[in-house]
C-alpha cells in the first residue's frame, strides 16, 4: 500500500497548498506526476488487467473479427500490436495515454483545477488507468471534446463522443446526456435520442451479450456504491457561494443525483449500479466544470465551495484506499503494489 499512499498523499498536501497559496495549477502538475509514474511503472496490478492482456494475445493473433471489445479499442489495439510485441506494453501505453489525455483535458477545461484535484485525481486516475481502460480512455476522449463544448465547436464534441463510444459504449450516455444539460434544448434531446438509439443499434448484440454475462453478478451490498453517491451529494450542496448559485440549473443539478440515486439502488442488487454511479459522477464532474467556466465566479474561491471539496477529495482517497486494500474475496489484485520489473508478481 506504501505506494498508494504515498501518491495520496501528495494529492492532499498539494491541493492544500495550492488552496492557500492559490497555485492550484502548479499544485495539479505536483500531484499528478507521481501518480503518473507509478501507473507507468506498474506491474500486472488493476482486477482487469489480466483479462486486457489476455486479450491483447487474442486480437495480435487473430484479428479485429476475434475480440468481445468495442470496434474503436479493438482497433488501437490492433494498430498498437504493429509496434509493441508484448501486450503488456500495450497495458501500459494505453494506461498513461489515458491519465495524459485526462490530465490535459481537465486543465484545459479548468482555470483552477480544482474539481480536477478534488475528484478526478483521488478517484477516477489510478482506476480509469490501471484497471478499468476502456472506460477511462473512453471517458477522458469526452473530457477532451467537453473542452470543444465549452468553446463552441459542438463538431469536435461529437466526434469526440463518437470515438469515445466506440471504445466504451457507456460513454454514449455519458456524452449525450452532457450535451442534453448543458444546452437544455428540443432539438438537443432529440439528437441525444437519436445519438443514444443508434449507439444501442449498431451495438445491441454486445450489450446483449454483457448484460447476459452479467447477470449473475449480484452487488456487494453493505455500504459499496456510498462514496460516489456521498461525493455527488457534496459536488452539488457545495455549490452555493455567499447565497449565490455557481450552477443555476437546479433541475440539471437534480437529474443528475436522482440517476446516482437509483444506480445506487441498483447497485444494491446488481455490480452494474457500480458502474453507473462512475458514469454519473464523472457526469456531474464534466457538467460542473462546463457551468462554472459560464459564470463569472472563482470556483477556487468560493469558501464554501473549495472547502466542501476538499472534504470530498478526502472522501474520494478514503473511499480508494479502502478498495485497493480490500481482500474480502481474497488477495487485492491492486495491493500489494509491484512494479513491472518485479518478477514476482507474474
Amino acid at each position: 500500500m506504501t505506494p498508494y499512499l504515498f501518491c495520496y498523499a501528495i494529492i492532499v498536501a498539494a491541493l492544500l497548498a495550492g488552496l492557500i497559496f492559490n497555485r492550484l495549477r502548479l499544485a495539479a502538475i505536483v500531484a499528478f506526476i507521481p501518480m503518473f509514474l507509478l501507473i507507468m511503472q506498474r506491474g500486472l496490478v488493476g482486477t482487469d488487467s489480466a483479462v486486457y492482456v489476455q486479450e491483447f494475445d487474442v486480437i495480435r493473433y487473430r484479428g479485429l473479427l476475434a475480440s468481445a471489445f468495442e470496434p474503436g479499442f479493438t482497433l488501437i489495439v490492433e494498430i498498437l500490436s504493429w509496434f509493441m510485441s508484448d501486450p503488456f506494453q500495450i497495458l501500459i501505453f494505453l494506461g498513461a495515454t489515458t491519465a495524459i489525455i485526462m490530465f490535459a483535458a481537465s486543465m484545459m477545461l479548468e482555470r483552477s483545477p480544482l474539481l480536477f484535484m478534488t475528484v478526478i485525481l483521488p478517484y477516477f486516475m489510478f482506476d480509469m488507468s490501471m484497471n478499468g481502460l476502456r472506460y477511462g480512455l473512453a471517458f477522458s476522449v469526452v473530457a477532451l471534446g467537453t473542452v470543444g463544448l465549452m468553446r463552441g465547436r459542438l463538431h469536435l464534441f461529437i466526434a469526440c463522443a463518437v470515438i469515445a463510444t466506440s471504445i466504451q459504449i457507456t460513454a454514449a450516455l455519458l456524452a449525450f446526456s452532457l450535451w442534453a444539460l448543458v444546452e437544455a434544448r428540443i432539438r438537443t434531446f432529440a439528437g441525444v435520442a437519436i445519438g443514444i438509439a443508434l449507439a444501442f443499434y449498431l451495438f445491441g448484440d454486445y450489450i446483449e451479450g454483457k448484460v447476459s454475462d452479467n447477470e449473475d453478478i449480484v452487488g456487494l451490498g453493505g455500504l459499496s456504491g456510498l462514496a460516489p453517491l456521498a461525493i455527488s451529494l457534496i459536488i452539488i450542496a457545495s455549490l452555493k457561494s455567499k447565497g449565490r448559485d455557481i450552477v443555476d440549473k437546479h433541475l440539471a443539478l437534480l437529474a443528475i443525483i436522482v440517476m446516482q440515486i437509483i444506480a445506487f439502488a441498483i447497485s444494491r442488487y446488481y455490480y452494474a449500479g457500480l458502474r453507473l454511479q462512475a458514469v454519473f459522477l464523472f457526469l456531474l464532474y464534466l457538467y460542473t466544470v462546463v457551468m462554472i467556466d459560464r459564470s463569472s465566479i472563482e470556483a477556487s474561491k468560493a469558501f464554501f465551495l473549495r472547502w466542501s471539496l476538499v472534504l470530498a477529495a478526502l472522501l474520494s482517497s478514503a473511499s480508494r484506499l479502502k478498495n485497493f486494500n480490500d481482500d474480502v474475496f481474497g488477495p487485492s489484485p491492486f495491493n500489494p503494489y509491484y512494479f513491472a520489473d518485479d518478477l514476482t508478481g507474474y
